[in-house]
C-alpha cells in the first residue's frame, strides 16, 4: 500500500507558473523545493506581526498585490498596508498607492480612507481623501488607483442606500479635485 501525500494548493505561481502550496512555514512554491529550486518564491505565513489567510496569498499571486489591514510595527501600533509582490520574490509593504490630485502628494492608504500625505502641512495643507467605505461599498486598491490616476471609475459600483435599496453609480473626483463624488 503506498502513501500518498496530500497537498493544499492555494494557487499559481506567477513567476513559473508551478502550485503554490501551503507548508508549515508559509507558502511556496513546488518549484521552490527540494535540493535544486528552480523558483524563488517563497512567502512566509506571517507577515507584518499578521498571520495570512489562504485567500490573500491567493489573491496576492493573482494581482501581485492586495490591500490588508492589521499589521502591527514594533511597537503595537496597527497599520493597513499594500502587499506588493517583486520580482525578485520579495513582499514589499507599500504604504503609497498613487498621487494626489488635488495637490500633487503621495496618497497612502490609511485604516478609514485613503490620505494626501500633504494632511499636516503647515503651508498648504491638503485634505483630499477617498473613504475606504462609500454608500456601503468597499473601494478596492485597484478602484482607488484609478481615481488617483484617471479621476473616475471605469465601472459602475454597487451602493446601498438607508432603506437597504441598491443603486449604482461611479466614483470621480470632484471639480475641485478635493473630493470624491457619485456620478
Amino acid at each position: 500500500m503506498t502513501m500518498t501525500t496530500e497537498k493544499k494548493i492555494i494557487g499559481r505561481c506567477p513567476f513559473c507558473g508551478g502550485n503554490v502550496v501551503k507548508t508549515c512555514k508559509g507558502y511556496r512554491c513546488e518549484n521552490n523545493m527540494g535540493e535544486h529550486p528552480s523558483c524563488v518564491l517563497n512567502i512566509n505565513a506571517i507577515l507584518g506581526n499578521r498571520k495570512m489567510a489562504d485567500n490573500e496569498i491567493a489573491e496576492l499571486l493573482t494581482n501581485r498585490s492586495v490591500l490588508l489591514d492589521g499589521f502591527t510595527s514594533k511597537e503595537g501600533k496597527a497599520f493597513p498596508t499594500v502587499l506588493e509582490l517583486a520580482d525578485d520574490g520579495n513582499i514589499n509593504m507599500q504604504a503609497v498607492i498613487g498621487k494626489c490630485p488635488h495637490c500633487g502628494g503621495e496618497i497612502r492608504v490609511g485604516s478609514r480612507a485613503f490620505n494626501c500625505s500633504n494632511y499636516g502641512n503647515q503651508e498648504s495643507p491638503c485634505s483630499f481623501a477617498i473613504w475606504r467605505n462609500i454608500g456601503g461599498h468597499q473601494v478596492t486598491l485597484a478602484e482607488a488607483k484609478e481615481l488617483c490616476e484617471k479621476g473616475i471609475t471605469s465601472n459602475e459600483l454597487e451602493m446601498y442606500r438607508e432603506d437597504g435599496s441598491v443603486y449604482r453609480k461611479r466614483l470621480g473626483v470632484s471639480p475641485d479635485k478635493l473630493q470624491i463624488v457619485k456620478i
